[in-house]
């Protein structure tokens, strides 16, 4: 083969990855055969890639990629292949669509900070719980805001706000982002302005800030800095090790419904048995809590959120369940989570009373 045939063979593969996306001035993502290929004008592009790979540090997902080269190149329009630049999680569901409907943007949000496990149906009760201290605090408007934080987008009316959606922050330009609960709506890379205006929030600069201060937006972002609950559980050496193995146990319920879930497959017996133990296990400590000496040691506000937080846990396995048709399962999870609930406010009564 000589080189002229080489060199239009060439420049046939640059126009298949890039011809395209000439026409678009957006940044475009996609993904062939495991690589994850960002298409659009090169100095766009180039402006972008330091925020990948800053958001692949802070997600403590590998050392960054700030030196790519183009994969290929037609007049001033490039096309990179960024899978280095990504968190693994990117690199195995960008433009995946779960087999059943469930996994949502608040899941994914959470799930990319490593506060929850797996995916699965999170409520916007579980999203604001976790908002707020200890894992998250609301970024200040005078804190730059760094690639990972979360956005959340939130609905303003009659003074109320209430949750709407979730996102991860990359830059003023991208996000990454699960629009809608449906199978029909994939994980995906995106335009952060794309996943504003989707969900209602006007160009204002008011509306757009880290806090919200103008209840005159029908919806606002903000934005959050967290921590894992791996990194929490850590640092509180206080926390009884069972206490935390009832996380450890719920993580392997929730990774069988996440499996059944994003595949479309039958339970295991072994996935039936390990979501069945780890949900009685839960709600026999809470039972017992009352007599729990370790337990009742701890601070009230740390008693608090392991209490909500496996409260969560047991909700959204049962949600998703019953979502998945796994009717017997999800009926004793959520008599399970009833107990779970009554036995630990009959506990917060008798503190209180005393």
């Amino acid at each position: 083969m000589n080189l002229l045939v080489l060199n239009h063979m060439k420049i046939l593969i640059v126009l298949t990855v890039l011809i395209p996306f000439v026409s678009s001035a957006e940044i475009t993502f996609s993904k062939k055969e495991n690589k994850v290929m960002m298409s659009g004008k090169c100095t766009e592009l180039q402006a972008e890639i330091p925020s990948l790979s800053q958001w692949t540090i802070n997600s403590k997902a590998g050392n960054g990629c700030e030196n790519l080269s183009p994969a290929g190149q037609y007049e001033d329009f490039c096309a990179y292949n960024v899978t280095s630049c990504v968190p693994e999680h990117v690199v195995k569901y960008q433009n995946a669509n779960p087999e059943i409907d469930g996994p949502n943007c608040w899941n994914l949000s959470l799930v990319m900070k490593g506060i929850l496990p797996h995916l699965r149906y999170t409520t916007p009760q579980e999203m604001n719980f976790y908002m707020a201290p200890p894992l998250c605090r609301q970024l200040k408007d005078s804190e730059p805001r760094q690639a990972g934080d979360i956005g959340a987008i939130r609905s303003i009316a009659n003074g109320a706000i209430n949750e709407s959606h979730g996102f991860i922050y990359i830059s003023e330009k991208l996000s990454y982002s699960k629009n809608g609960a449906t199978k029909r709506s994939p994980y995906a890379l995106q335009s952060l302005d794309g996943v504003l205006g989707a969900y209602g929030v006007p160009r204002n600069a008011d509306c757009r800030k880290n806090e919200i201060t103008n209840t005159n937006c029908k919806n606002a972002v903000s934005y959050f800095r967290c921590q894992s609950l791996d990194s929490y559980m850590a640092s509180h050496q206080e926390i009884p090790d069972k206490v935390k193995k009832f996380f450890s146990e719920s993580a392997k319920a929730e990774n069988c419904i996440s499996e059944q879930t994003m595949k479309g497959k039958a339970l295991t017996a072994e996935a039936v048995q390990n979501i069945t133990d780890a949900s009685l296990s839960l709600t026999v400590f809470a039972n017992q809590i009352k007599q729990d000496i370790e337990f009742k040691k701890l601070p009230a506000d740390e008693q608090s959120f392991i209490a909500n937080a496996l409260f969560f846990r047991l909700q959204g396995i049962s949600t998703q369940l019953s979502i998945n048709n796994e009717k017997f399962l999800a009926d004793s999870t959520s008599i399970l989570t009833r107990s779970f609930v009554d036995n630990f406010n009959s506990y917060a009564d008798q503190k209180k009373s005393k």
